[in-house]
């Protein structure tokens, strides 16, 4: 009975034949290990002392400044405000805004275009309209960019941008 040369044979044939192979290479590098059985001298090592490790530099967090915190507080007030739950919680934020401007006439101008160091504004308008604005609207379109404060710390002007 004669085997017939079919894929599988060849297949079986070409797997006998790579790993004869893989046994003549791995015979090889362990008889070149047998003979290599010199030993190579310890290379010797110097301790060298470890400098004193350098204090680490104290951070000092910076305080943010009353510019700083004022806008922030605004920010989230006309958030809060155009995302009251109801109409009086709205009017109650307004009111708790409105304490930290000199008037509720302190004039906002609304920057809505900037190109090239040109700003181009809306209509100025009152911190106590834009507020109603915001509270109408349901929507808070812009952040502070800038605010000019008064002696007693209170806004007198801001300017806003598109967020």
């Amino acid at each position: 009975m004669k085997i017939k040369d079919t894929f599988l044979f060849n297949s079986l044939k070409g797997l006998a034949f790579v790993g004869g192979i893989i046994l003549m290479t791995a015979s090889c590098k362990s008889q070149k290990a047998v003979a290599d059985l010199t030993p190579e001298p310890e290379p010797v090592v110097v301790v060298e002392p470890e400098p004193e490790p350098e204090p680490a530099p104290v951070v000092k967090t910076k305080e943010p400044s009353a510019e700083e915190r004022i806008t922030g507080s605004l920010n989230s007030y006309f958030s809060g405000i155009a995302n009251a739950s109801s109409t009086s919680a709205a009017n109650r934020s307004i009111q708790e805004a409105l304490r930290m401007f000199g008037g509720s006439d302190a004039p906002v101008l609304i920057i809505f275009y900037m190109a090239n160091g040109q700003e181009d504004f809306d209509e100025p308008t009152t911190i106590a309209k834009y507020l109603n604005y915001l509270k109408d609207q349901g929507k808070n379109p812009h952040k502070v960019k800038e605010l000019v404060l008064d002696a007693q710390g209170k806004v007198k002007e801001l300017v806003l941008i598109k967020k």
